[in-house]
């Protein structure tokens, strides 16, 4: 199939040239009836194979034209298109040719032996054939009447008078015989022929019968002539021999109309076989027709779609990327002019696919850079286009925001439904920013999130909106988590009024201390006894206040400056139970319970601070329980655990009151409580102890939970390098 492919043109040619050429014998054929008979057989034989051949070819090529139309090949439909056009304006006047053809045969040969022309043949055969009767019964005559000039001649007279006779009857050859067949005289015209030609014994034998022989007898290929030989009556008997020349017109038209006469009758005989090797060959002549308008179409379509298939291949190769494409220009044409157009359109397009490149690599550069500048950003960034979608954001976004990559990728703000609700104290505020922003309220955002009892403030910043024409615009959003940095602030201001207040404070207690302790000591045994009591009461009063003062100026200080810490190894668990043990019996109707491990938990840190905390919180949980009315039994639970292989976990929870939802977030602050007499410091240095130990610490009260719990997540021990033993 391979080289039937290569080679089918070549193929197609050959077979298309030789059926020309059986077809063409076939016709010749015709002309000899003896050759249609003889040869006839073979030649169908030969151009039946070849048309078979032929046809098997052009069903080749119509297959796989079918074959590239159902796989979709390039050019095909227009191939199969186009062969179906030139195909159909060829095959139609064929087909109409022959059957005006084959009609026109049919009638035409039965019009050609028709019975007239029969008559007509056989007249003029019989015409000519009358002439040369006339001309034989002629030479008879003159040769009767020679005979009977030459009877009585003696021997001498008989050759002078022959010569005579011959010459005046235009004779060619005259000779007189005895009868015994020997000549007695002879006159020829032929002066090269010394005897003439003697008749056989039968005719002398005949002749001597009184039976005259007269017939005609061909000379050379196409000259007649006649011979007579009659018995002439005397007293010796003799035989005349005459020989007449027929004029060569009357010999060639008395053959040819015998020949045509033949001839005639021979294809008469062979009138159907006319016609049908007749129809035969128009049958073979319009199917070879029909096959090369099928196959010189099918290649016809082939060649001039080829180019447009070379372009749409290469047009395919273009829109799939490759700009290296290009097609050789094989003719001066529209389709080479297209060509030309479309390499130089290849050649602008690769330019501008480099250009491109060039400017993807620089925009992917960039990118790279904006990337890298964004995750080495504390802050958090988020890029929303105009439909409120997110189009890019960084890692700090995701830590601070605490989601995860895919809640971000598909949340938008005009879909609040894709808002996952752990993000709805970001992105609902944020909304409603950028609404009022398209009003032109330009008010400054924060927002806050309470999670697990830490409260978490975020300062949020939008940018005008983005202008590129490359992007398509929106806003850029700049969040950070000032959470820490508040506090800082709050405590720094709080250490700065606690060491005022202390310093205020703290002057005029030790002078008011001392002048009640002198009052009480001068009037000691000078007044009357109600009076004594009423002034040790009075002094008394100031000297127990002055020390509750004392207390609180102290507890400020030590809020506004924090001991040196002596960090060490500590067993926590026996910490824990060594406090909680002071506070077994404190109080009767609260009961303080313990719940440690098993293993024992070491922290690096600072007994004296971390014995403080302890004392804070159980106190605090123990007053809780004590305001709770309704509790018959106030419970405080101290509990230790180990969180992960890095960190331990301390809680200590009461079923108290519990803490208002208002106050909640900010309990850690200073001179914030929930108790009447409480400066609200106390859980201010827990968290400031809690930090110190490089540790969190977090609230929780309300909705669902009975009472209070603090959680506190202390880092576990780890051996400290030489010289950080003591911390600031």
């Amino acid at each position: 199939m391979s080289l039937i492919r290569k080679h089918a043109f070549t193929i197609f040619l050959l077979l298309s040239l030789l059926l020309v050429i059986i077809l063409g014998v076939m016709v010749r054929s015709i002309e000899s009836a003896v050759l249609y008979s003889r040869y006839y057989t073979w030649i169908i034989i030969a151009g039946v194979i070849c048309f078979l051949s032929l046809m098997s070819l052009v069903v080749y090529f119509l297959i796989q034209l079918l074959q590239g139309v159902r796989k979709k090949r390039l050019g095909a439909r227009l191939n199969a298109r186009m062969m179906i056009f030139f195909s159909g304006l060829s095959v139609v006047p064929i087909v109409i040719l022959f059957l005006f053809a084959g009609i026109m045969i049919q009638r035409g040969i039965d019009s050609w032996f028709d019975e007239s022309l029969d008559q007509g043949f056989d007249d003029a055969l019989t015409l000519a054939q009358s002439a040369l009767e006339t001309r034989r019964l002629d030479a008879l005559e003159i040769t009767q009447s020679i005979g009977q000039r030459v009877g009585d001649l003696n021997s001498l007279d008989l050759a002078y008078e022959l010569e005579n006779l011959r010459f005046d009857a235009n004779a060619l050859d005259l000779t007189v015989f005895d009868h015994r067949g020997r000549i007695l005289a002879t006159s020829s015209s032929n002066t090269t022929v010394n005897l003439p030609e003697l008749p056989n014994d039968i005719v002398l034998m005949s002749v001597f019968n009184d039976m005259d022989y007269v017939w005609l007898e061909p000379v050379g290929d196409d000259e007649l002539q006649v011979r007579v030989i009659i018995r002439v009556d005397s007293d010796i008997p003799r035989v005349v021999q005459a020989i007449y020349e027929i004029p060569q017109r009357y010999t060639q038209l008395g053959l040819s109309t015998q020949a045509s006469v033949e001839s005639y009758k021979q294809y008469k005989t062979l009138q159907e076989s006319l016609k049908g090797q007749l129809i035969a060959i128009l049958t073979l002549v319009s199917l070879l027709a029909i096959l090369l308008a099928l196959g010189g179409s099918y290649f016809a379509t082939r060649r001039l779609v080829n180019p447009i298939r070379r372009l749409s291949l290469a047009s395919k190769a273009v829109s799939e990327g490759n700009f290296d494409r290009e097609i050789v220009v094989k003719s001066n044409d529209e389709i080479g002019f297209l060509t030309e157009s479309f390499n130089e359109m290849i050649i602008k397009l690769r330019q501008a696919n480099e250009a491109e490149k060039a400017s993807q690599r620089l925009l992917v550069a960039q990118r790279s850079y904006l990337e890298a500048v964004l995750a080495n950003l504390s802050s958090g960034v988020l890029v929303l286009d105009n439909d409120g979608n997110i189009r890019t954001f960084n890692e700090a976004a995701l830590s601070i925001l605490k989601t995860d990559r895919i809640l971000l990728q598909k949340l938008s703000l005009s879909a609040p439904e894709t808002i996952d609700e752990s993000l709805h104290f970001f992105f609902m505020p944020l909304q409603n920013y950028l609404e009022k922003r398209e009003r032109g309220e330009n008010d400054r955002l924060e927002v806050m999130r309470v999670e697990k009892g830490i409260a978490q403030i975020l300062s949020v910043r939008v940018s005008e909106p983005l202008e590129n024409r490359s992007l398509p615009s929106g806003y850029a959003i700049v969040f950070d988590d000032i959470t820490q940095l508040i506090n800082s602030e709050r405590e720094a201001a709080w250490g700065e009024v606690a060491r005022r207040l202390a310093h205020e404070i703290k002057n005029p207690l030790t002078p008011i201390q001392l002048s009640a302790e002198r009052l009480a000591f001068k009037l000691q045994g000078k007044l009357e006894v109600d009076d004594r009591f009423l002034l040790e009461k009075s002094t008394q009063t100031i000297i127990t206040q002055v020390n509750a003062m004392k207390k609180m100026v102290n507890a400020f200080s030590q809020y506004a400056r924090a001991p040196k810490l002596h960090l060490k190894k500590i067993d926590l668990n026996a910490l824990t139970e060594e406090v909680t043990f002071l506070y077994s019996d404190y109080v009767r109707g609260v009961e303080v319970i313990l719940q440690k491990p098993a293993q024992i938990l070491y922290v690096n840190g600072d007994e004296i601070r971390l014995r403080q905390l302890l004392h804070n919180l159980i106190k605090n949980a123990i007053e809780a329980c004590q305001e709770e009315k309704d509790q018959l039994l106030g419970k405080v639970y101290v509990e230790i655990s180990k969180l992960d292989e890095a960190h331990l976990r301390l809680t200590v929870s009461d079923n108290g009151s519990g803490i208002d939802e208002s106050l909640i977030n900010r309990m850690f602050e200073p001179y914030v409580s929930t108790k009447e007499k409480g400066t609200g410091l106390g859980l201010s240095v827990v968290k400031k102890i809690v930090e110190e130990h490089s540790g969190k610490i977090a609230i929780y009260s309300g909705k669902e939970q009975i009472g209070t719990r603090v959680e506190v997540v202390l880092p576990l021990y780890e051996e400290l390098e030489e010289g950080k033993d003591n911390v600031e």
